[in-house]
């Protein structure tokens, strides 16, 4: 089974007023910290999606060059949320790939536990059409979607993301991860989060 990584970094970070995934992080940028994570786990690929405009310097030299990192503009980003999603999901489909496990670049505590065991809960679960992350009873990414919902996500559009299919019917044919940690899923959005982060880092 092939289960590849849609790594979400195309926003505009317009609450925070400034390019949110280069801010400093230790020694790390904030969106690289969760890109990391990715790169370390059983995903065989991750797409990273980004705007055009985008310098990458907040991606650091070896991820650039890693060998399951690629690199995918979206040139339409500003258009809303759901375009940099689609994107991954035609490459993920153009590219055979039996999952897409779908990341957002602002939360930098996922852990390499959790997407392993979305990916080994799919797996077990050929039927399942989708392992969505909880946590206090709301549906929170990472999500992995079976190949089978890729032509339910082409149809998002603006800014509505993957968990906007999750409100329907769809919501008896997958399985959901709580996390009781709620740091783990913690994303950064404004700058009172990301000296939320500082203090928890």
């Amino acid at each position: 089974m092939k289960i590849v990584g849609v790594y979400l970094a195309a926003g505009n970070s317009t609450r925070m007023g400034t390019h949110k995934l280069a801010l400093p992080i230790g020694t790390m940028s904030l969106g690289s910290l969760a890109l990391e994570t990715a790169l370390k786990s059983p995903l065989d690929e991750v797409y990273v999606i980004i705007k055009d405009t985008d310098d990458m310097e907040w991606i650091p030299s070896h991820m650039k060059a890693h060998a399951k990192c690629s690199i995918i503009q979206c040139p339409t980003s500003n258009e809303g949320l759901s375009e940099s999603l689609r994107y991954g999901i035609q490459h993920a489909r153009e590219h055979l790939a039996d999952g897409v496990l779908v990341m957002l670049a602002d939360q930098p505590f996922i852990t390499v536990q959790m997407l392993s065991e979305m990916i080994t809960c799919m797996s077990e679960k050929p039927p399942c059409k989708f392992v969505a992350t909880t946590s206090e009873q709301a549906i929170t990414p990472p999500v992995l979607f079976s190949s089978s919902m890729y032509p339910d996500l082409l149809k998002l559009h603006g800014d509505k993301g993957a968990r906007a299919i999750l409100q329907s019917d769809f919501l008896q044919q997958g399985t959901f991860l709580n996390c009781n940690d709620k740091r783990l899923v913690f994303d950064i959005d404004t700058r009172e989060d990301y000296e939320t982060l500082k203090v928890l880092e």
